[in-house]
C-alpha cells in the first residue's frame, strides 16, 4: 500500500468523474486488519461506544455526563469511567475529572463517586488495580504562602495566588457511592530548588533527579495551563510484577515511575518501599534538561499522551507505549508513536554515565519521514494489538486507525459524530476529538456472555462495508502525500500533467498545472477530507486526504 500522510482511501484508477467515497466511518478496510471491536468516548459528548470493523454499533453507553477523560473496557465485561460532573472549585481545565463509576454492558451504575470540591479534584485519568482498588491522578490547590516556603520563585505564581498540584490518590470503592483513600503520594513532597537556600528543599538540581524542580516549567512556557496547572499529569498506569505507578506529566514533557509499595507515609519521604526511594522519582525519560543534566535542544517527548506498559503476550511486552504528540517539536509539530525500555538492575533503573537515564533514544514504531507523518495536537493514545498490528487514536481530528507490521494503514475511521450528533455520510466532521481509543478480539474476557451481534453504523446514510486487500495497483505510478506543515502536496514519480482538488460535494476547489516541482502549494482551505485526481491525457489517478492546514 502506497503510505501517505492521512491518506484515508484506497488508490485505483479509472476514466469517468468523481466516485462516491466515504468521509466519515470506516474509510477503509484492509483484509489484514485485527478482527474486533473498537471501543472510544468522545471528548464532547456524554456517551461511550464499542463498533466492530466495518463500524457497526455493538453497543452504547448514555452516561448523560462528558467523559473527564478516560474511559476503559475491563476484563470482567464493565466500563471505568472518569465523567464530569458540575464543577464546585476553580478547576477551569477541559481535562476535568471529578467523578468516577463502573457501569455493566446495559449501562447500569455499578460503583460511582464524586472526588469534586473547591480545594481538590480528580483528573484525567484513572486505571483499575488488581485488587480492585483504583488508582487516580487529582489536583490539590496548594496556595501562595506554601508554595514560597516550598522554593516557587514569588514572580512565577499565577495571579489568583494558589497554583494546583498533583496528588494520586488510591480509591477502595465501598458500596455504591462511596470510596476510602488507601493510599496516596503527593509531588508537594518531592520538589527541590535552587532559587532560595532559606527555603524548604534548596540544593543542587542536577544531582537529584529522583526530585522535581518546583520552577520548572516557568508560568509563561506556553505549556498547557502553565499558570496554574504547572505540572500537568495526564495519563496514569499500573504495573502489577514491578508493583510501579507510571505517569505522563504533560508539562516538562516526561514520562515518570513511582514506588507503590510504599505506605502513604513513606511516599511522602525519600526512603522507604520496595526500592527504598520512598515516593522519589524512580525514571524519568524525555526531558533531561528539566533536572539540568543537559540541554534543552536533547528533549526527546514533546506533550505526550497515552503512555501505558504494554500488556504481558503482546509484543514489546513489559516496555513502555508512548504517544509522542509532537507539539513544540523544533523539526515540527507531527506525532510518533514510540517504544520506551528502560534498563533495569537489581530493581534500580540505571542511569548513564552522564547522569541522564537512558535510553538515549525511544525507538519509533510509526511517524517515520513524510510518508508517515500525521498530527494531534493533544489527547490520543496507541495500543499493541495481539496479531503484531497497532491502533492508533488520533484524538484531536477522531480518527482511529490500525497499522501492520510493515507499517500500512489497513483500517481507518472517522468518528461520525458533533459530539452526540450522528455525522451523515459526506459530511466533515467537527467535535468528534477523543480521549482513548481501544480495540478488544473476540475472545477477551469481558465479552463472555455478551451479544456482540452488530447493528448499523452510527453514521447516517452510511457506505458499504467492502474489506480490501493490501495490494493495489495503478496506470499511473503516482506517490501522493500531504504536507500539512505548508498546506502543500507533495508528488513522487510524477508521470501526469494535472492534479486537482475536489471536496465532498464533488465541487473543484482546486486545479494546477504539474511542472517540474514535485511540490503543489495549496490555498487557504477548511479541514476535512478532500479529494486528489491526478491526470494524464485520459487516465486520472485518485485518492482522498484529511487536510488540516497549521
Amino acid at each position: 500500500m502506497t503510505k501517505s500522510i492521512l491518506v484515508f482511501l484506497l488508490l485505483f484508477s479509472f476514466k469517468s468523474s468523481i466516485i462516491s467515497q466515504p468521509t466519515v466511518g470506516v474509510i477503509s478496510l484492509e483484509e489484514d486488519s485485527y478482527e474486533g471491536y473498537t471501543f472510544f468516548s468522545p471528548f464532547s459528548g456524554t456517551k461511550a461506544y464499542m463498533i466492530d470493523n466495518c463500524g457497526r454499533l455493538i453497543n452504547t453507553w448514555d452516561r448523560g455526563t462528558k467523559p473527564g477523560l478516560s474511559a476503559y473496557f475491563l476484563e470482567d465485561g464493565t466500563m471505568l469511567r472518569t465523567y464530569k460532573p458540575s464543577p464546585v472549585g476553580p478547576f477551569t481545565s477541559a481535562s476535568n475529572s471529578g467523578g468516577i463509576e463502573i457501569v455493566d454492558w446495559d449501562n447500569n451504575t455499578i460503583w460511582q463517586y464524586e472526588f469534586n470540591t473547591d480545594t481538590q479534584l480528580t483528573h484525567h485519568d484513572a486505571v483499575k488495580l488488581p485488587n480492585g482498588n483504583i488508582l487516580t491522578l487529582s489536583w490539590e490547590l496548594t496556595f501562595v504562602d506554601e508554595l514560597i516556603s516550598l522554593g516557587r520563585d514569588p514572580n512565577e505564581i499565577a495571579p489568583q495566588n494558589f497554583m494546583w498540584s498533583e496528588k494520586i490518590l488510591e480509591f477502595k470503592p465501598v458500596g455504591t457511592s462511596d470510596a476510602e483513600i488507601v493510599w496516596e503520594w503527593h509531588i508537594n513532597d518531592h520538589y527541590i530548588q535552587d532559587f532560595d537556600q532559606t527555603k524548604d528543599g534548596f540544593g543542587n538540581i542536577s544531582d537529584h533527579p529522583e526530585l522535581f524542580d518546583i520552577n520548572y516549567p516557568e508560568l509563561n512556557s506556553g505549556n498547557s495551563n502553565s499558570t496554574r496547572d504547572w505540572n500537568h499529569f495526564n495519563a496514569i498506569d499500573y504495573n502489577e510484577n514491578l508493583d510501579q505507578i507510571l505517569i505522563s506529566v504533560r508539562n516538562s514533557d516526561e514520562v515518570w515511575i513511582l514506588d507503590h509499595s510504599t505506605t502513604s507515609t513513606e511516599a511522602a519521604s525519600h526512603e522507604g518501599g520496595s526500592s527504598g526511594k520512598g515516593g522519589d522519582i524512580l525514571y524519568r525519560w524525555g526531558n533531561p534538561s528539566s533536572y539540568k543534566q543537559a540541554p534543552i535542544s536533547d528533549q526527546k517527548l514533546f506533550g505526550q499522551h497515552g503512555v501505558h506498559w504494554i500488556k504481558e503476550g503482546l509484543a514489546n511486552e513489559g516496555k513502555i507505549l508512548i504517544f509522542n504528540n509532537g507539539n513544540g517539536n523544533p523539526d515540527g509539530s507531527y506525532s510518533q508513536i514510540q517504544i520506551l525500555d528502560p534498563e533495569i538492575i537489581d530493581g534500580q533503573y540505571t542511569l548513564e554515565s552522564s547522569q541522564v537515564f537512558g535510553p538515549d533514544e525511544a525507538n519509533t514504531l510509526f511517524g517515520i519521514g513524510l510518508s508517515e507523518r500525521f498530527y494531534s495536537a493533544y489527547m490520543s493514545n496507541a495500543q499493541q494489538l495481539s496479531n503484531g498490528n497497532i491502533l492508533i487514536n488520533s484524538g484531536s481530528p477522531g480518527r482511529i486507525f490500525e497499522i501492520n507490521a510493515g507499517n500500512e494503514i489497513v483500517w481507518d475511521y472517522i468518528i461520525p459524530l458533533f459530539g452526540d450528533v450522528p455525522a451523515t455520510q459526506g459530511q466533515n466532521v467537527s467535535g468528534n476529538a477523543n480521549f482513548r481509543a481501544y480495540k478488544y478480539g473476540a475472545d477477551f474476557p469481558g465479552f463472555e456472555g455478551i451479544d456482540l451481534t452488530p447493528g448499523i453504523p452510527i453514521e447516517l446514510n452510511p457506505e458499504e462495508c467492502i474489506t480490501t486487500s493490501t495490494s493495489h495497483s495503478s496506470s499511473l505510478k503516482i506517490a501522493i502525500s500531504y504536507n500539512p506543515f505548508n498546506n502543500s502536496i507533495e508528488l513522487k514519480n510524477v508521470n501526469a500533467n494535472q492534479i486537482s482538488l475536489f471536496d465532498v460535494m464533488g465541487r473543484e476547489v482546486f486545479r494546477s498545472k504539474i511542472t517540474n516541482s514535485n511540490t503543489i502549494e495549496l490555498p487557504r482551505l477548511l479541514t476535512g477530507v478532500y479529494f486528489i485526481h491526478v491526470s494524464e491525457k485520459e487516465d486520472i489517478y485518485s485518492i482522498g486526504v484529511f487536510i488540516s492546514p497549521y
